[in-house]
Protein backbone atom coordinates (compact mmCIF):
# COMPACT_ATOMS: atom_id res chain seq x y z
CA UNK A 1 0.00 0.00 0.00
CA UNK A 2 2.83 2.29 1.10
CA UNK A 3 4.65 1.86 -2.64
CA UNK A 4 1.17 2.73 -4.51
CA UNK A 5 1.16 6.34 -2.08
CA UNK A 6 4.64 6.82 -2.55
CA UNK A 7 4.37 6.41 -6.66
CA UNK A 8 1.48 8.88 -6.32
CA UNK A 9 3.69 11.12 -4.26
CA UNK A 10 6.59 11.02 -7.24
CA UNK A 11 3.82 11.03 -10.38
CA UNK A 12 4.24 14.20 -12.09
CA UNK A 13 2.32 15.96 -14.56
CA UNK A 14 4.54 18.70 -16.14
CA UNK A 15 8.48 18.80 -17.16
CA UNK A 16 10.44 22.09 -17.46
CA UNK A 17 13.97 23.37 -17.10
CA UNK A 18 17.17 22.14 -15.43
CA UNK A 19 18.72 23.48 -11.98
CA UNK A 20 21.77 25.47 -10.98
CA UNK A 21 24.00 22.71 -9.49
CA UNK A 22 22.55 18.77 -8.11
CA UNK A 23 21.95 19.47 -5.31
CA UNK A 24 18.56 21.39 -6.10
CA UNK A 25 16.42 21.60 -8.58
CA UNK A 26 15.75 25.40 -8.67
CA UNK A 27 16.98 27.28 -11.79
CA UNK A 28 19.49 30.02 -11.73
CA UNK A 29 17.20 32.70 -11.67
CA UNK A 30 15.64 30.93 -8.63
CA UNK A 31 16.63 30.97 -4.87
CA UNK A 32 16.21 27.66 -3.45
CA UNK A 33 14.25 28.09 -0.17
CA UNK A 34 14.25 23.96 0.86
CA UNK A 35 15.81 20.92 -0.88
CA UNK A 36 15.26 17.37 0.17
CA UNK A 37 17.28 14.64 -1.08
CA UNK A 38 16.26 10.88 -1.18
CA UNK A 39 18.31 8.49 -2.41
CA UNK A 40 17.95 8.54 -6.24
CA UNK A 41 15.37 11.94 -6.08
CA UNK A 42 15.29 15.21 -4.88
CA UNK A 43 12.24 17.87 -3.68
CA UNK A 44 13.22 21.29 -3.97
CA UNK A 45 10.85 24.89 -3.23
CA UNK A 46 12.20 27.23 -5.48
CA UNK A 47 11.67 31.01 -5.68
CA UNK A 48 11.76 33.65 -8.47
CA UNK A 49 13.82 35.85 -8.06
CA UNK A 50 12.35 38.68 -9.92
CA UNK A 51 8.33 38.08 -8.76
CA UNK A 52 8.83 35.52 -6.14
CA UNK A 53 6.50 33.49 -7.54
CA UNK A 54 6.95 30.04 -5.81
CA UNK A 55 7.27 26.45 -7.15
CA UNK A 56 7.25 22.75 -6.16
CA UNK A 57 9.69 20.35 -7.81
CA UNK A 58 10.04 16.61 -7.61
CA UNK A 59 12.75 14.44 -9.40
CA UNK A 60 16.08 14.90 -10.94
CA UNK A 61 17.45 17.32 -12.94
CA UNK A 62 17.07 15.47 -15.88
CA UNK A 63 13.79 14.37 -15.72
CA UNK A 64 11.02 17.03 -13.41
CA UNK A 65 7.96 14.21 -12.20
CA UNK A 66 5.96 16.81 -10.50
CA UNK A 67 6.24 20.75 -10.75
CA UNK A 68 3.50 22.89 -8.95
CA UNK A 69 3.60 26.45 -8.97
CA UNK A 70 1.41 29.17 -6.98
CA UNK A 71 0.98 31.12 -10.51
CA UNK A 72 1.76 34.53 -8.14
CA UNK A 73 0.85 35.86 -4.87
CA UNK A 74 -2.95 36.48 -5.69
CA UNK A 75 -2.91 32.86 -6.17
CA UNK A 76 -1.58 31.04 -2.90
CA UNK A 77 -1.08 27.42 -3.14
CA UNK A 78 1.67 27.78 -0.65
CA UNK A 79 1.15 27.94 3.19
CA UNK A 80 3.94 28.67 5.79
CA UNK A 81 3.73 27.64 9.85
CA UNK A 82 5.63 27.86 12.57
CA UNK A 83 5.67 26.40 16.13
CA UNK A 84 8.74 27.39 18.47
CA UNK A 85 9.89 24.50 21.03
CA UNK A 86 12.17 24.68 23.89
CA UNK A 87 15.15 24.43 22.41
CA UNK A 88 14.35 24.09 19.13
CA UNK A 89 10.87 24.65 16.77
CA UNK A 90 9.34 22.95 13.51
CA UNK A 91 8.21 25.02 10.69
CA UNK A 92 6.23 23.58 7.91
CA UNK A 93 5.35 24.79 3.92
CA UNK A 94 1.85 23.35 2.87
CA UNK A 95 0.81 22.66 -0.93
CA UNK A 96 -2.16 20.72 -1.87
CA UNK A 97 -2.51 19.04 -5.42
CA UNK A 98 -5.18 16.26 -6.69
CA UNK A 99 -6.89 15.92 -3.46
CA UNK A 100 -3.56 15.59 -1.51
CA UNK A 101 -1.84 17.96 1.03
CA UNK A 102 1.62 18.34 1.14
CA UNK A 103 3.82 19.57 3.92
CA UNK A 104 7.91 20.38 3.48
CA UNK A 105 9.14 20.31 7.14
CA UNK A 106 12.00 20.63 8.93
CA UNK A 107 11.66 20.03 12.73
CA UNK A 108 14.68 20.40 15.64
CA UNK A 109 14.09 18.83 19.17
CA UNK A 110 16.04 19.11 22.08
CA UNK A 111 17.98 15.70 22.93
CA UNK A 112 19.78 14.72 25.86
CA UNK A 113 22.91 14.93 24.19
CA UNK A 114 22.04 18.29 21.93
CA UNK A 115 19.42 18.46 19.12
CA UNK A 116 17.63 15.95 17.15
CA UNK A 117 17.22 16.88 13.41
CA UNK A 118 14.51 15.75 11.21
CA UNK A 119 13.22 17.29 7.30
CA UNK A 120 10.74 15.67 5.20
CA UNK A 121 7.45 15.77 3.13
CA UNK A 122 4.91 14.33 5.15
CA UNK A 123 1.44 13.67 2.53
CA UNK A 124 -2.07 13.41 3.71
CA UNK A 125 -5.30 12.29 1.98
CA UNK A 126 -8.58 14.11 3.65
CA UNK A 127 -7.37 13.09 7.15
CA UNK A 128 -5.39 10.20 7.01
CA UNK A 129 -1.45 10.12 6.42
CA UNK A 130 -0.30 8.11 2.84
CA UNK A 131 3.56 9.37 3.28
CA UNK A 132 6.44 10.64 5.23
CA UNK A 133 9.17 11.12 3.49
CA UNK A 134 12.56 11.32 5.13
CA UNK A 135 15.32 13.61 3.91
CA UNK A 136 18.59 11.94 3.55
CA UNK A 137 20.39 15.24 3.75
CA UNK A 138 20.96 17.80 6.18
CA UNK A 139 17.75 19.51 4.73
CA UNK A 140 16.01 22.78 6.32
CA UNK A 141 13.57 25.29 5.40
CA UNK A 142 15.51 28.59 4.47
CA UNK A 143 15.03 31.75 6.74
CA UNK A 144 13.40 33.45 3.28
CA UNK A 145 10.43 31.04 3.78
CA UNK A 146 9.53 33.08 7.28
CA UNK A 147 9.10 36.70 5.68
CA UNK A 148 8.13 35.85 2.36
CA UNK A 149 4.95 33.04 2.43
CA UNK A 150 1.78 33.55 3.28
CA UNK A 151 1.36 32.24 6.75
CA UNK A 152 -1.12 29.56 8.09
CA UNK A 153 -1.55 28.69 11.93
CA UNK A 154 0.40 25.86 12.56
CA UNK A 155 -1.17 22.08 12.18
CA UNK A 156 0.09 18.82 13.85
CA UNK A 157 1.24 16.99 11.20
CA UNK A 158 2.66 13.89 12.81
CA UNK A 159 6.04 13.26 11.46
CA UNK A 160 6.74 10.28 13.10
Amino acid sequence: MRFIYRSILISGFLCCGFSSYAGTLCNDDETSIFDCKFSKKIASVCMARGDGLLVYRNGTREKIDMEISDGGRKNNKFYFSYRPYAGGGEAHIKFSNNGYRYYIYDKIIKADDGHDFSAGIVVYRGDKKVANLGCINNASIRQQAYSSITRESYRNIDTE
